[in-house]
């Protein structure tokens, strides 16, 4: 026989149901690696509370004229009714 035995077999790849659940699984693990690279992404920004003093003291309809956050609208209509409160409690009109 003229068999080389010092060479190595060849390879045997691997059956194609497993080649395609391997490259199935992979697809999979890259879609969840996205998506929660997304999650820690939006988690990231937050709104600082003091990045609104300066406009703090403005009236309840100009913050919403200018689109400011809910709670600093509601803020002021706190601050406007207290100062009526007080209004009223001094006779003050």
């Amino acid at each position: 026989m003229n068999a080389n035995e010092a060479a190595s077999p060849p390879p045997i790849s691997q059956p194609l149901t497993v080649r395609i659940v391997t490259e199935v699984f992979a697809a999979l693990r890259s879609v969840e690696l996205a998506i929660a690279g997304f999650w820690t992404h939006d988690e990231a920004p937050s709104v600082d509370p003091h990045a609104f003093d300066s406009i703090e003291h403005l009236g309840e309809r100009t913050l919403k004229d200018i689109g400011a956050p809910h709670w600093l609208v509601a803020r002021a209509a706190e601050r406007r009714e207290a100062q009526q409160l007080r209004w009223i409690e001094f006779d003050v009109r």
